[in-house]
């Protein structure tokens, strides 16, 4: 659980100097999804991470 948070908050800072890293931004939520292979532009687009970043 420990290297869970780690990874939230290294991408909820990404790019941010004035970020806390409690809160992630749509931008860096795409990045997570994209690097960790989570958009495949098949089954889950850059589109489909946006809608669910809006949605939550």
């Amino acid at each position: 659980m420990d290297e869970l948070l780690s990874t939230f908050k290294k991408f909820a800072i990404h790019g941010d100097t004035k970020a806390t890293g409690k809160e992630m931004n749509g931008k860096n939520w795409a990045k997570l999804c994209k690097d960790c292979k989570v958009i495949d532009s098949k089954n889950v687009t850059g589109t489909d991470v946006d809608i669910v970043f809006t949605k939550v």
